[in-house]
């Protein structure tokens, strides 16, 4: 397997086996990939160990998106974890916390993973580049169904639709995760954000609000 093999996929990946069964031949690509197999979560939100949570973020992307680095960056975007596991409890039980790992993962794209790709003779375009690196690092960024949560975006600045990615990006987030109220509310915003809501709230923007 070859970078231009991974990206197909990611994109086209039915179910976790269809990648975990290649994770090997993906770690040959992006070694740093490795420190997320196996590794225990130990959150009452995840049910899956931090690969697998990974895994089930790609899948619950759409199939076939035209943006490559949408689904890369569901593959990374937790991979900073490993260096922020904080320890803590919940009702007695075990109960790791990761404060700010969407920094940390950001930096590991930014200043690991997308160097040895280049190095490695992988073509990344400087505004494919921005994109993975814009998606892995506001994975997790808290929206409401406000004008400021979209126009906080807007202002860094990307696109709608960049912005609409990473709304699907946090849809599937979520959707790896136990579903807790919580995480499905985050879910269902997220969802409006990326659809006809989300371009209603830009077209308001547009317009001076």
């Amino acid at each position: 397997m070859n970078f231009t093999d991974l990206i197909p996929l990611l994109k086209t990946a039915q179910t976790a086996s269809d990648i975990t069964t290649r994770r090997e031949e993906i770690a040959e690509i992006i070694p740093s990939i490795r420190v997320m197999f196996d590794f225990d979560q130990q959150n009452r939100a995840h049910q899956y160990d931090l690969w697998n949570h990974c895994v089930h973020t790609v899948l619950g992307l759409p199939r076939g998106l035209e943006d490559d680095m949408l689904y890369l960056a569901a593959l990374l975007h937790d991979i900073g974890k490993v260096d922020c596991q904080v320890p803590g409890e919940h009702k007695g039980v075990v109960n790791m916390h990761y404060y700010g790992h969407q920094e940390k993962s950001m930096e590991r794209v930014r200043d690991e993973i997308i160097p040895a790709l280049l190095a490695d003779g992988v073509r990344l375009s400087e505004e494919e580049q921005r994109r993975l690196i814009y998606y892995v690092e506001y994975h997790d960024d808290r929206m409401s169904l406000k004008l400021h949560s979209i126009r906080r975006h807007l202002n860094i600045p990307v696109t709608l639709q960049e912005f609409q990615n990473l709304m699907l990006l946090q849809v599937a987030d979520a959707k790896a995760h136990v579903q807790f109220s919580i995480i499905e509310h985050r879910a269902n915003v997220c969802g409006q954000l990326a659809g006809e809501y989300g371009e209603e709230l830009y077209r308001r923007i547009q317009n001076g609000e």
